[in-house]
């Protein structure tokens, strides 16, 4: 009888591993298929777009105001496919984290500038607050950019016109914060949990990599990204990181 039990258990173990490879394998395959189904609906869109406008921009009846709508429809778009690739090629090979003492009001301001830009094409005004500096830490110029702009990307695309994203710079105490705060639509609570997570968006248009990628990225220097959102009343992303000791910090400042 000892026997027969040892063999049933044994028995049922080999079929709950089995169950566990199928389940796993499922789960594989339904990732795939939303991968899939996702490209097919993002990459569409503003290929779509970019064959109408670069048709109606060689026709000899359009107006220049008309010319450069269209032109800037085709640089907008292109830049979305840019991202989507970005995304994508960064998941399968991510870029090697790099660390070197930079100032975070500096390294802020070259992606806010530019992106104000953004915002006013949407009716978003694009605010930055630098608190006094130097702000220094161990960090990766590019890799923070990236996560800089995924953020005031994703806020602007969360704002209804007239509304504003506010990036503010602090120290608190032995850490360095960068926040990025808009007065969009908010995020449910119950969506919160699950907006790092691959293949995750909360957007209408996007992959749902931006978030995921930005959190690797801020665990790989140390730092932590945190979230806080209303409904209806906006959302705001906090990163933090440890801060480089004074003399590093004037180093890098200089």
């Amino acid at each position: 009888e000892l026997g027969d039990l040892g063999e049933a258990f044994n028995t049922m173990a080999d079929r709950l591993v089995t169950l566990q490879e199928e389940v796993k394998r499922q789960e594989r395959q339904a990732m795939f298929g939303r991968v899939a189904a996702g490209l097919v609906h993002d990459l569409s869109h503003p290929i779509q777009n970019i064959g109408n406008s670069t048709r109606l921009l060689l026709r000899d009846d359009v107006d220049a105001e008309s010319r450069e709508l269209f032109r800037r429809t085709i640089e907008r778009e292109l830049a979305t496919l840019k991202r989507f690739m970005e995304d994508l090629r960064h998941v399968v090979k991510p870029r090697p984290i790099e660390r070197f003492p930079m100032d975070i009001n500096g390294s802020v301001a070259e992606i806010v500038e530019p992106m104000r830009t953004e915002g006013e094409r949407n009716g978003v005004t694009v605010e930055a607050q630098y608190a006094p500096g130097p702000l220094v830490i161990d960090g990766d110029r590019f890799a923070l950019g990236r996560v800089y702009r995924n953020l005031i990307t994703n806020a602007i695309q969360a704002t209804e016109p007239g509304g504003s994203v506010t990036i503010a710079t602090a120290r608190v105490g032995d850490r360095i914060e960068i926040s990025v705060t808009d007065t969009g639509s908010g995020i449910p609570p119950e969506r919160l949990s699950a907006i790092f997570d691959d293949f995750v968006t909360t957007k209408r248009r996007g992959l749902g990599l931006g978030l995921a990628i930005s959190k690797r990225i801020v665990e790989q220097l140390d730092g932590t990204i945190a979230v806080q959102s209303e409904v209806g009343r906006g959302t705001a992303f906090t990163l933090r990181f440890p801060a480089r000791d004074d003399r590093s910090a004037q180093a890098a400042a200089s």
